[in-house]
C-alpha cells in the first residue's frame, strides 16, 4: 500500500467511551488511506493538573516532528499542565506540519467538532415544548471552562427564547463529576425544600449524579423531575432510568479527520478550516420519552458487567503477582527480568518497554542521594534509551540494544514496514520520567483503565527498583566508610578485624604461612611542627600508598590510627615478608628521590610470620611484630633498615 505519511495522534484520559471509538475508526481509516498512525496517549485525569498529570503529559515531548506529517489533537481531553495543546500546535507549525483539532476550536488548525451546542439546544427545546417544563436548572462544570461556558450560554439563550427567567439559582456547577452534581442537587433542596421541573446537565456523568441524589431525596425521574445529559457515555444507557443525551458520532469524526489530513498533505484543501459532525439525540427514560427497559435488556447489561468484573479479577491477580515478583528482586536488571512475563497484559502483537539511560545511575557519594532528586529527568526523555525490553505476543521477551530516543522506536523504519499503527504510553513516577512503553496498535478495543493500572504499577515497580539499587549503593558506601580510614582509604581497625580472621583461617585450613607487618611512620610530629599538618597528612598518605604498592591481591592493609599501620597476608614462599618490605622500601626511596620535599618520609617496620601449626592468636603475633617495629624505631635515627622475626 502507498505510504502517504505519518500522523501523530494526541489524547489524554482513560475514558475509553470517548477516545476508543474515535481511535479505532481513525486507525482503520488511516490504514485504508495509506497513513501511519502514532498514538501518544496520556492516561491522566484531565482536571487534576498535579505532578502525576505532568508526568503523564510528558509523553507528548517524545514526538519527533521530523518524523511525522500531521498532528491530530483530541483537544477536549487536553489538560493545562505539561505540553499544552497550544505548545504542540506551535511546535507542529515550526516544522510546517498541519494540525487537526477534534472537539476544539484552534484558529490555526482544521477543527472537527461534534454538534454539542446545537444538540443541547434541541434537548432544552424538547424539554420545554414536549414536556412543558418551565422551572429548569442547569448543572454546568465550572466557570472558566470553555466547554462548560459554551453549554451554559446555550441554556441561557434557549431559556430567553421562550421567555423563561434565568436567576442566580438557575445555574450551579458539578465539575463534570457525578458526586459534585449530586451536591448541587442537595444545595438546591437545602435552600428551597423543593425541586425544579427539570435538570439540564452539561454531561451524562453529572446527570447520573443528579438522578441518584433525587432518588435519595424521594423524587422519581422522570415522574417528578426530568433529567438530561449531553455526551452519550455507556453509563447513561445502563443507568436506570436511562439518560436522555446526544450519541456522538466519533467514528464519523474519525473518518472525516483522516480524509482531511490526506487532502491537506496533498494540498487539495487549506490547512485551516472547520466542520461539525452531527450526532444522534437519544430521548430516553430520564425525560419520559422511552419506556422502561425490558428485563431481557437488563440481563444483557448485567452479563456485560459480570464479564468486566471477571476481567478485572483476573487482572488484579496478575498485578498482585507482578508486585510480589518485583519485590523479591535484588537488582534493577533482575526486576526487569521479573517484569517480562507481565508484558502479555498489553494485549498486543509486539511491545517495547523503553527506559531512559539516566534513570538508574547509582550514587558514589552520600550527598548524591539528595542531589539525585533535583537531577531527575522531568521534561522530555534522555537522549538515549538505555534499557529496551522487547516482547512479542506471549511467545518470548528479550533485551535490545540501546537506541537514540529521537527515533522513538528501536527500528522505526522496520516498524513502519511491518505495522501501520503504534501507541506510546508514559512510564513515570509523579513528574519524573522513567521512559515509555510502545505497543503495536491494531483496531482491537482495549480497556483503558486496565492498561492505565498496568502501566502505573510497572512504573512503581521500576521506581522502587531504582530506589533499592540506590539504597544498596548508599548502604555499601556507608559500610565502606565504617571499615575504612577516610584519609588513606585503607581499612581501619574495624575493617582489619572484619577480614583478617578469614584470611588466617584460610592459611590454617590450606597449610599456608601467615604474616603480619607492623609499620610506624617516623618523625610525624617533627614534620607537623616544622612544615605544617598538611605535610604531615602527605606523609601519612604516602606511607599508605607505599603499603598499597607492596601488598598483594590477598593482603589486608590497615591504618590503626595516627602513624600506625598493620598489614596481614599469606606468607608463602618463605621470603614473602622480605619481598613485601623491599617493595615498600622501594616505593619510599623513589618518592623521596623525586618529591622535592625538604624532609624524608621513613618508617619503622617489624614482621612476624608463623606456620598454621602455631597456636598464636592474631593479636599475639601483632604484638610480636610491634615489638620488633618499636625496636627498629629506637635505632632508626642512627641506622636505616628493617628488623624482622622469622618464626
Amino acid at each position: 500500500m502507498e505510504n502517504n505519511g505519518v500522523v501523530a495522534l494526541v489524547s489524554c484520559g482513560a475514558d475509553g467511551f470517548y477516545i476508543n471509538p474515535f481511535v479505532q475508526s481513525f486507525a482503520g481509516k488511516c490504514n485504508e488511506l495509506g497513513l501511519h498512525m502514532l498514538w501518544f496517549q496520556s492516561l491522566s485525569n484531565k482536571y487534576e493538573g498535579d505532578a502525576y498529570d505532568i508526568g503523564e503529559m510528558n509523553i507528548f515531548n517524545l514526538i519527533n516532528f521530523e518524523l511525522i506529517d500531521a498532528l491530530v489533537l483530541m483537544s477536549i481531553t487536553m489538560i493545562d499542565k505539561g505540553p499544552t495543546a497550544d505548545e504542540l500546535v506551535a511546535r507542529a507549525h515550526e516544522h510546517g506540519i498541519p494540525v487537526i483539532a477534534i472537539d476544539g476550536n484552534i484558529e490555526s488548525a482544521y477543527s472537527i467538532s461534534q454538534a454539542y451546542e446545537e444538540s443541547l439546544e434541541e434537548v432544552i427545546r424538547h424539554v420545554i415544548t414536549e414536556h412543558g417544563a418551565k422551572d429548569i436548572k442547569f448543572i454546568g462544570a465550572m466557570k472558566g471552562n470553555d466547554c462548560s461556558d459554551a453549554r451554559e450560554e446555550v441554556f441561557r439563550s434557549v431559556m430567553a427564547e421562550y421567555g423563561l427567567e434565568v436567576t442566580e439559582d438557575s445555574v450551579d456547577y458539578g465539575y463534570f463529576w457525578w458526586a459534585e452534581a449530586a451536591n448541587a442537587v442537595q444545595r438546591h433542596y437545602d435552600k428551597f425544600k423543593s425541586m425544579p421541573e427539570a435538570f439540564i446537565c452539561a454531561n451524562d456523568s453529572m446527570a447520573v449524579g443528579v438522578c441518584s441524589k433525587l432518588n435519595e431525596l424521594g423524587y422519581l425521574v422522570p415522574d417528578d423531575v426530568i433529567v438530561t445529559g449531553i455526551d452519550g457515555i455507556p453509563e447513561g444507557n445502563t443507568h436506570f432510568p436511562s439518560i436522555t443525551t446526544l450519541m456522538r458520532d466519533m467514528p464519523g469524526a474519525a473518518g472525516v479527520a483522516a480524509k482531511r489530513i490526506l487532502q491537506i498533505i496533498k494540498g487539495e484543501i487549506p490547512p485551516v478550516g472547520s466542520e461539525t459532525i452531527a450526532g444522534t439525540i437519544l430521548y430516553r427514560e430520564s425525560c419520559g420519552c422511552e419506556a422502561a427497559r425490558l428485563s431481557t435488556e437488563d440481563n444483557r447489561l448485567k452479563h456485560e458487567l459480570y464479564d468486566q468484573i471477571d476481567l478485572w479479577n483476573g487482572f488484579s491477580d496478575s498485578i498482585v503477582q507482578l508486585s510480589e515478583a518485583a519485590t523479591g528482586s535484588y537488582s534493577f536488571d533482575e526486576t526487569l527480568e521479573k517484569v517480562k512475563p507481565f508484558l502479555k497484559d498489553m494485549w498486543t502483537k509486539e511491545c517495547w518497554m523503553c527506559i531512559c539511560d539516566n534513570f538508574v545511575t547509582g550514587v558514589e557519594r552520600l550527598e548524591d542521594v539528595y542531589q539525585s532528586y533535583d537531577t531527575y529527568q522531568r521534561s522530555g526523555y534522555s537522549d538515549r534509551i538505555g534499557y529496551v525490553l522487547h516482547g512479542v505476543a506471549d511467545k518470548y521477551y528479550d533485551f535490545l540494544e540501546p537506541f537514540d530516543t529521537k527515533n522513538m522506536l528501536p527500528d522505526f523504519d522496520g516498524f513502519m514496514e511491518k505495522y501501520n499503527n503504534a501507541m506510546f504510553l508514559p512510564l513515570h513516577f509523579q513528574d519524573r520520567a522513567i521512559g515509555y512503553v510502545a505497543i503495536e496498535f491494531e483496531s482491537a478495543e482495549r480497556n483503558f483503565h486496565i492498561l492505565h493500572t498496568l502501566i502505573t504499577n510497572i512504573s512503581r515497580v521500576l521506581e522502587n527498583a531504582r530506589i533499592q539499587s540506590e539504597l544498596k549503593t548508599v548502604v555499601g558506601r556507608l559500610e565502606d566508610m565504617y571499615i575504612r580510614d577516610s584519609m588513606t582509604n585503607l581499612y581501619n581497625r574495624r575493617g582489619f578485624y572484619q577480614f583478617t580472621p578469614k584470611l588466617y583461617e584460610k592459611c590454617v585450613s590450606e597449610g599456608i604461612g601467615f604474616m603480619i607487618v607492623s609499620v610506624d611512620l617516623d618523625n610525624l610530629k617533627g614534620i607537623n611542627d616544622t612544615y605544617g599538618h598538611h605535610e604531615g597528612d602527605n606523609a601519612i598518605t604516602t606511607i599508605a600508598n607505599a603499603l598499597k604498592e607492596a601488598a598483594g591481591a590477598n593482603d589486608i592493609v590497615a591504618r590503626f590510627g595516627g602513624d600506625e599501620y598493620i598489614a596481614a597476608g599469606i606468607c608463602q614462599p618463605d621470603d614473602y615478608a622480605d619481598n613485601f618490605l623491599n617493595r615498600f622500601k622501594a616505593y619510599l626511596d623513589e618518592y623521596n628521590a623525586s618529591s622535592g620535599k625538604p624532609y624524608l618520609i621513613e618508617a619503622s617496620c617489624g614482621t612476624c610470620s608463623l606456620s598454621p601449626a602455631s597456636e598464636k592468636s592474631i593479636d599475639e603475633f601483632i604484638k610480636s611484630a610491634d615489638e620488633l617495629m618499636y625496636a627498629q624505631k629506637a635505632i632508626h635515627r642512627k641506622h636505616r633498615g628493617y628488623s624482622r622475626d622469622r618464626m
